[in-house]
């Protein structure tokens, strides 16, 4: 108890100053209050409108918003200026959760074409509930399936809770259990081009990249996120041989593009 009060000390002391101010200079006094939320209050009391996101009602969506978008894990001014300037771009977001990225997507390109690729349903049906509030219409493709790097007999996962957004092929844990599809990207995607692959899969990313090859071949831009030296190794490997090249890290997060 007194470790969790400690680590709940050092995160008002740390890490709220500079949550205040990334939140307030990218949405106003809501990203601010959002930012007081979930540091102090640790929940959000009532529900928060932001233009793009619709109402957040969870305390790990205004999380997500503050690491990915305020302070710019999951922000990259080249990329988004291609998904701004492309008359329909194909995005894949490999690891949707609570659908944040998603929604930024549809903010920044209305005509954008989203495949979500997800193990927990629930995940996918959340996403699919906020975008009627935020982006009704979007053109939004949810796929229920693990990711990994062929097609194979469906799985069984371990989980707790479906949203809380660290439910791993490779490290299961919960009194939760169900069987899962298990897919490859080359398998599944048919389009012939996709401008961005986001790919956060807890500990499986570089398995799932393996996967898709051929889809690598007609994609513009990858982000991934790192959860481990193997993981990170996989996927290094597998983007250096398909001709990426990376070119931003913004904390847990590399940008890498085409180099041809």
């Amino acid at each position: 108890m007194f470790r969790r009060f400690l680590i709940y000390l050092r995160e008002i002391l740390v890490c709220l100053p500079l949550a205040l101010i990334k939140g307030w200079r990218n949405f106003g006094w809501r990203g601010a209050w959002l930012a007081w939320c979930d540091l102090v209050f640790t929940g959000l009391p009532a529900p928060v409108a932001l233009p793009g996101f619709g109402p957040l009602v969870r305390r790990n969506e205004a999380r997500s918003l503050m690491d990915n978008f305020c302070l710019g894990e999951l922000r990259c001014a080249e990329v988004e200026q291609a998904l701004r300037d492309h008359p329909a771009p194909v995005i894949l977001d490999l690891g949707v959760n609570l659908g944040m990225s998603v929604r930024w997507w549809f903010h920044l390109n209305p005509q954008a074409r989203v495949t979500g690729l997800e193990m927990m349903q629930e995940s996918l049906d959340y996403t699919t509930q906020r975008l009627a509030f935020c982006h009704p219409g979007a053109a939004w493709r949810p796929v229920c399936c693990a990711v990994a790097d062929r097609d194979g007999a469906p799985m069984e996962v371990t989980f707790a809770d479906p949203l809380e957004g660290t439910t791993s092929i490779a490290r299961s844990r919960g009194d939760r259990r169900r069987r899962v599809e298990v897919r490859c990207l080359d398998g599944l995607i048919t389009e012939p081009e996709v401008l961005l692959i986001k790919c956060d899969i807890e500990g499986f990313g570089g398995h799932a990249l393996a996967g898709g090859r051929e889809v690598l071949k007609r994609t513009r831009f990858v982000v991934t996120e790192t959860h481990g030296s193997e993981e990170t190794a996989l996927m290094g490997r597998v983007l250096f041989e398909s001709g990426f090249v990376p070119f931003q890290l913004s904390s847990r997060s590399l940008w890498w593009r085409r180099s041809s």
